[in-house]
Order: structure tokens, then C-alpha cells, then sequence
């Protein structure tokens, strides 16, 4: 059945860009039609995160967001077999030169980025890059062994390493041991797991998080950034690269707080990008921030 399942997946890559966004278009109106797909997560985050707006204005952005959940589905299937040329009109990047000037310092890099747009055509920076690096993601493998094969199949195409999140911290100890450059992207919006959790308020609300990027980056002597992300046409994405700037009220991880601070200025300039559907802050609200 897996066979099948992956065989299908690379069948329906092959189909045209014009053909795959039709069938989003089909789907997301059938998820938000039939409230499909965790549509009470979604509502009670937009809820939580926008108390300001109408259930109206609320639901207009539900429905964008299926839309854009569905168009990053059949893009991300896509990555299985579309040609670079073709991705290259449809992911533009900025500011990637500032990275030249790292590499010419002898820093590594880390990358902030959130589940904002489609984050599978963030591995495509390898291409805005300076060669001298180790490209490299950090990841959570999928509970799913399909879904696993098949994320590994598209993450890895474009030439970055696929990093065990249990793994990343030694792996680029070892790496700056070495002397080797690296490169490496951290998602780092989820609610995360374990009990070395930090707090601070996001989208308004009290939110734990793990400062693992800025953990690392310390001790490879790195250099932040955040990617940007923003659609700037169906289909189409603009990646920019930004110095992250530490949160001055955070005394003790400024840079993943001032991380966070950013990402928040991106999901609320357009709201409907982000990943509404994890439950970014159950069992968290009953936490007594005031005390932390």
C-alpha cells in the first residue's frame, strides 16, 4: 500500500502546475465547506491569536488558509519531479548576498524560519548559498514511514543535510570542531516538547519555547538570520534573508525571542500563511506566566 501511495504521489507530479492548483482549489473548498481538517484547531487559534477581529473576518482568513494549505500540498508533491529551472520562476530570494561576508569571516550560520508559507521550498536557498558551507536542516521525522520516505525524498534533493533534531546538537559541534562551515536551518515555532522550555508572550500569548538554535549557534560562534517568507503570487514566493534582532527585554535568549518577535511581525502581516492546524498552545494557557 505504501508502494502505492508513494507511486501516486510521483504520478500526480508530473501533472501541470495549472491542472495541481485547480485541484487545490477543489480541495480547500471542500476542507473550510465541511469544516474538514481540524477547522475547530484552526478557529480557536485564530480565536486566541485575533480576540480583535469578527468571527467574519476570522473565517475569511480560514478560508485563505485552507487555500494556501492545499496549494502547498500539491506544490510539495511537485517537488518530486519539477525541473530547477521551473522552481527558479517561482522562488525569488533576497539579501543572501550578506552571507558572503560571513563566509569570508570564517562564521557559521543559523537559520530561523517558522511553518510560514510553504517552508518544503525553503531547502531551494541552496541555491543563495556561497558554496563554502554545509547546508543543513534540522528535522523531526515523521511518525508516518511514507511520509517520511517521501519528505526525505523532496528535502534532500536540493543537496542540504537532513539533520535528527536528537542528532543537530553534536552533529554541528562536531562540524565547527572541524573547522567546517555550516549552514543550517531551524524551524522553531511548534509547541515544543521535553521539559528545557523557556516562556515569553507570542501573538499575545503566554508561549513556551525551546532556545535550542540559540543554544547551538553560541557555541559554533554563529551568526543569526531569519527567512521572511511571503507569497508574492499563487505559486510564487519571495525568500528573504534578515539579521535577527535580539528582544532587548529578554535577558537570557535575546536572539530566539527576538526570532519569535519577527516571525510575529510576518504572521500577522498576512495571517493566513502560517500553520493554523497544530495546537500551538494547548495545555500552555494555564501556565502562570506572571510567575516565570
Amino acid at each position: 500500500m505504501e508502494r502505492l501511495i508513494f507511486n501516486t504521489c510521483m504520478a500526480i507530479s508530473y501533472l501541470p502546475w495549472w491542472l495541481l492548483y485547480a485541484i487545490s482549489s477543489m480541495l480547500a473548498c471542500i476542507a473550510f465547506t465541511f469544516r474538514l481538517y481540524r477547522y475547530k484547531v484552526v478557529m480557536e487559534n485564530l480565536a486566541l491569536a485575533f480576540p480583535e477581529m469578527t468571527v467574519r473576518q476570522r473565517k475569511r482568513i480560514a478560508f485563505k488558509f485552507y487555500r494556501h494549505l492545499a496549494d502547498s500540498l500539491v506544490e510539495t508533491v511537485k517537488l518530486l519531479h519539477v525541473s530547477d529551472a521551473s522552481l527558479r520562476k517561482k522562488v525569488e530570494f533576497v539579501g543572501w548576498e550578506q552571507l558572503e561576508a560571513d563566509r569570508d569571516a570564517r562564521r557559521s550560520v543559523v537559520l530561523f524560519l517558522g511553518h510560514y508559507g510553504n517552508w518544503e521550498l525553503v531547502p531551494t536557498i541552496v541555491w543563495a548559498i556561497p558554496d563554502d558551507y554545509v547546508k543543513g536542516q534540522i528535522y523531526k521525522p515523521a511518525h508516518n514511514p511514507l511520509g517520511h520516505t517521501v519528505l526525505e525524498k523532496i528535502r534532500s534533493r536540493f543537496g542540504a543535510d537532513n539533520i535528527n533534531q536528537e542528532h543537530a546538537f553534536l552533529h554541528l559541534i562536531r562540524a565547527h570542531r572541524r573547522g567546517i562551515l555550516t549552514c543550517t536551518g531551524f524551524i522553531a515555532d511548534q509547541r515544543p516538547n521535553g521539559n528545557f522550555l523557556h516562556w515569553t508572550r507570542f501573538l499575545g500569548l503566554p508561549t513556551a519555547y525551546t532556545p535550542g538554535g540559540e543554544e547551538i549557534g553560541r557555541r559554533i560562534d554563529a551568526v543569526y538570520y531569519y527567512i521572511d517568507i511571503e507569497s508574492i503570487g499563487r505559486g510564487r514566493t519571495r525568500l528573504t534573508l534578515k539579521p535577527v534582532v535580539p528582544d532587548p527585554d529578554e535577558k537570557t535568549y535575546p536572539v530566539n525571542v527576538g526570532y519569535l518577535r519577527m516571525l510575529e511581525q510576518t504572521i500577522r502581516r498576512d495571517p493566513a500563511l502560517w500553520l493554523w492546524t497544530h495546537k500551538r498552545w494547548a495545555g500552555q494557557l494555564d501556565h502562570e506566566f506572571e510567575n516565570q
